[in-house]
């Protein structure tokens, strides 16, 4: 595990552990007051654990092929690579712990795990015109799993039963199978209706994600699985690498969402998202 995972880690087991000696203190800071104007504030510390799954087009902006063929010499000089639209998938199992600092401020740390493939279609010439009557179109896909982690905050405010809250967060992916990264940025502005005071212990919401991603790939070419006559190819390469540069097609996407409390120190909550990126929400969240 990596130094920074293990920093939020700790992070995420200190906010939990704080919330043994929240008797001392009162969180959050304001609570009184925001009582005394009639908003139901939840617990200040919380546990929660989600799993999302999403799917959504990327675009391919390079992908290149590096080393040495025996005759032929550098692989990058020899060979052309296109790529076409592609499509991403991931599942995302994580733990978050978070407090909450004043009735309008949020924070918190997450730890997690992500599975998923990013998968385009590649066309390769070589100008070598025996070579390339063999190679055909073929998928390209990479296998994104790794560990992720990061932290973020919720600004949060509302009017009557009507509230409103932008969740931001930053995280990174280790991966596992390839080398490099994902790191990602995610706002989420949100509206919705609190339906306790109608004796429904419900809130249903609308909202929109951006997503900004950055995603710079590489690893050995035997890693990846070229079958054909391209895997023939390549397998014939000391230290084949490859390198991918990509972004997502589609930065905002549309959301809906509820949460439903059990109890008061247990929620759970659902969102989906619409559009062109899909994706499909699911949190136990629990209070201290």
């Amino acid at each position: 595990m990596s130094q920074r995972a293990l920093s939020v880690l700790c992070l995420l087991f200190l906010s939990y552990s704080s919330s043994l000696f929240a008797e001392s203190f009162t969180l959050p800071i304001w609570k009184d007051e925001a009582e005394a104007r009639g908003y139901d504030l939840p617990e200040a510390f919380g546990l929660n654990v989600s799993y999302m799954k999403q799917t959504q087009d990327i675009s391919v902006d390079s992908i290149g092929f590096n080393g040495k063929l025996p005759i032929l010499g550098d692989l990058n000089n020899l060979v052309d690579v296109q790529a076409g639209a592609g499509e991403q998938m991931s599942e995302v199992l994580t733990l978050r712990a978070d407090v909450w600092l004043f009735p309008f401020l949020n924070l918190y740390g997450i730890v997690g795990q992500l599975k998923g493939y990013s998968e385009t279609t590649i066309q390769v010439s070589t100008g070598l015109g025996f070579i390339d009557k063999k190679i055909k179109p073929r998928p390209f896909r990479l296998d994104l799993n790794g560990t992720l982690y990061g932290a973020g905050f919720v600004l949060a405010g509302g009017y009557k039963d009507v509230f409103a809250l932008a969740d931001a967060s930053y995280t990174e992916t280790e991966l596992n199978v390839i080398d490099g990264t994902i790191s990602s940025i995610v706002i989420s502005p949100r509206i919705g209706y609190d339906f306790n005071r109608l004796g429904a212990p419900l809130r249903l919401w609308v909202g929109a994600m951006y997503q900004d991603v950055e995603q710079s790939l590489s690893g050995n070419l035997t890693d990846i699985g070229l079958t054909g006559s391209l895997g023939s190819l390549v397998g014939k390469v000391d230290n084949g690498r490859f390198n991918v540069e990509q972004h997502l097609v589609t930065p905002w996407n549309p959301l809906i969402g509820m949460q439903y409390k059990l109890h008061d120190r247990l929620y759970l909550l659902g969102e989906a998202g619409l559009g062109d990126r899909k994706s499909i929400f699911f949190t136990v969240d629990m209070r201290f």
